[in-house]
């Protein structure tokens, strides 16, 4: 007898809670014996739970916009252009204005979004600096202050506890603030129909 099969595939939830994971291990490497230095696999930790919160984010909303045109409410939602899309806020706002929701940059939930997004950056396109022959006086401050200008460009800076875990609990929020406008909580599955056979 025939079968029908489909399936969905969506991964947002496996990326957060491997984001949730390293949140975790960081915090917890320090109390474990392991060789090497504790600070660089916190370092490691934190960096790759902060990457991973901002892409959970990206790929809820992608799978959030896929789902949207299947609801009644949103059946005008136009998947195709938010997936030709190339960039980041014209996806979140294209998406937002479907649900609708309004978006203020400026503060709140997406205002710290913006500063996930522009840390990202710089983990993805790090530019390197040079700082010229420079005569100084001391070989202990001048060297700090040298350096000042560029410290927004260094995306090391920001990687710790306290912004891994504002990463972490932003992207759990963002997901449950979209749950709950649209209802949509899309996760990946496998189904099974008996079918009626075409032939006589």
């Amino acid at each position: 007898m025939p079968h029908q099969y489909s399936a969905e595939n969506h991964d947002w939830d496996l990326t957060l809670r491997a984001a949730w994971s390293l949140l975790m291990s960081g915090q917890a490497v320090q109390h474990l014996p392991t060789p090497g230095s504790a600070a660089e696999k916190q370092f490691s930790c934190f960096l790759g739970s902060m990457v991973l919160s901002f892409s959970a984010i990206e790929s809820f909303s992608a799978s959030v916009a896929f789902s949207m045109p299947r609801v009644e409410r949103f059946k005008s939602f136009d998947f195709e252009r938010y997936r030709r899309t190339t960039q980041f806020w014209s996806k979140i706002e294209m998406l937002c204005e479907g649900i609708p929701y309004p978006i203020d940059k400026s503060q709140g939930l997406f205002q710290v979004i913006r500063v996930m997004q522009d840390w990202r950056n710089l983990v993805t396109h790090s530019r390197p600096y040079a700082i010229e022959n420079t005569e100084i006086e001391n070989t202990t401050d001048a060297p700090l202050k040298l350096h000042k200008s560029f410290h927004d460009q260094e995306y090391t800076r920001r990687v710790n506890l306290d912004n891994a875990k504002k990463f972490y609990l932003t992207a759990v929020k963002y997901t449950e603030l979209i749950t709950e406008l649209t209802g949509i909580n899309p996760r990946a599955m496998a189904s099974y129909t008996i079918g009626t056979s075409s032939k006589p």
